[in-house]
């Protein structure tokens, strides 16, 4: 197995008590999330959005449902989530951001939020 045969995955860590991040589209720059509301906006090189803190993917493309129907959903967690695309059949052609943040409650709380970009959602180039 080599890097152009799975998932590309970069974990980002934000420092204590930062607001959680504005994440934007890497292809083509929009915004996922409604930063006034927190609503889910995907672009359509969205594959998936997971929100721990709602315990769950907030958006599922229907590629990315296709792609995973037959991977059972108790296998997506933060510990496993790697080995669970890796299962898939998507390649390098994923790149996930996985966001982690944290600040203070009733004491210290983290949060990771993981964000799935297809860029074989990109149209190839036409033949001269």
């Amino acid at each position: 197995m080599n890097e152009h045969s799975i998932p590309q995955c970069a974990e980002i860590t934000l420092p204590f008590g930062c607001e959680p991040p504005i994440v934007h589209c890497p292809i083509c720059g929009q915004p996922i999330l409604d930063p006034e509301d927190g609503g889910v906006s995907p672009c359509r090189h969205v594959a998936f959005i997971y929100v721990s803190m709602a315990g769950g993917f907030q958006y599922e493309s229907d590629e990315f449902k296709r792609r995973t129907t037959s991977i059972e959903d108790e296998d997506f967690t933060l510990d496993t989530y790697r080995e669970f695309l890796q299962k898939s059949d998507y390649r390098n052609e994923l790149l996930v951001l996985e966001f982690t943040y944290g600040g203070m409650a009733c004491g210290p709380v983290q949060y990771t939020d993981v964000y799935g970009f297809d860029y074989g959602t990109l149209e190839q180039p036409q033949d001269s």
